[in-house]
């Protein structure tokens, strides 16, 4: 995609899973603000950002990450627009194991087509940013799922960041609710989630290289 496919790199697996507890790294469940969180984007070549905190849908609580315009229409119809949700940066040195967990509620426009396009993505300290998984679409819209990934080969890092990126590609048909994010973590996978084939969403190759070759610059 124009705006949001900079590197495609990573052996990922989504799985819908309960959470493992163990050491956290990172939690937001927007209920207090978001500190640290930030949002970029354009609508129509002007920058502005869709990302915004929303309570009219969430999984946990009150509060969630919307990309939509907010009441009254919840929809992101305004034209060409694209925006990245990105998390504070994350020490990862004294990790071992590394999942990230998440709940997603999503309606975009004409699924499973991929007309528009949603991206869970990292950013590696200087790095650009990755999109790791360009199709969250193909799981059931319009209610929420629970995603998680084993990004062990992150760990190690000192600087790692969580973005989570929409791309309407187009201004044509953008009248629907957009994407929600919640309950985001960052753990040690106390259990490893174990994933079933219906539910196997495999991408790409390349996370493991990107990982390595970030810590050889840091060791030099």
């Amino acid at each position: 995609m124009r705006h949001l496919a900079i590197v495609w790199a990573a052996a990922l697996v989504f799985v819908f899973s309960v959470t493992a507890s163990g050491t956290i790294f990172l939690y937001e469940d927007f209920e207090s603000g978001a500190p640290g969180w930030q949002a970029a984007g354009e609508v129509n070549g002007q920058s502005w950002s869709l990302w915004h905190l929303e309570n009219h849908r969430s999984h946990g609580g009150n509060w969630s990450a919307g990309y939509n315009t907010g009441s009254p229409d919840y929809n992101y119809d305004v034209g060409t627009s694209w925006g990245i949700l990105m998390s504070p940066w994350i020490d990862l040195s004294a990790a071992s194991n590394v999942y990230v967990h998440f709940w997603s509620w999503l309606e975009t426009e004409n699924w499973p087509l991929n007309y528009d396009v949603t991206f869970f993505m990292l950013k590696l300290g200087g790095s650009p940013w990755i999109p790791l998984a360009p199709d969250i679409q193909t799981f059931p819209q319009g209610e929420w799922n629970h995603l998680t990934a084993d990004l062990s080969a992150l760990a190690g890092l000192p600087a790692v960041r969580l973005g989570f990126g929409f791309d309407s590609v187009d201004e044509f048909d953008n009248d629907f609710e957009g994407w929600y994010v919640d309950d985001v973590l960052l753990d040690d996978g106390a259990t490893p989630p174990v994933p079933e084939p219906s539910t196997l969403l495999l991408l790409g190759t390349g996370l493991l290289g990107a990982g390595a070759v970030l810590r050889k610059r840091i060791r030099s």
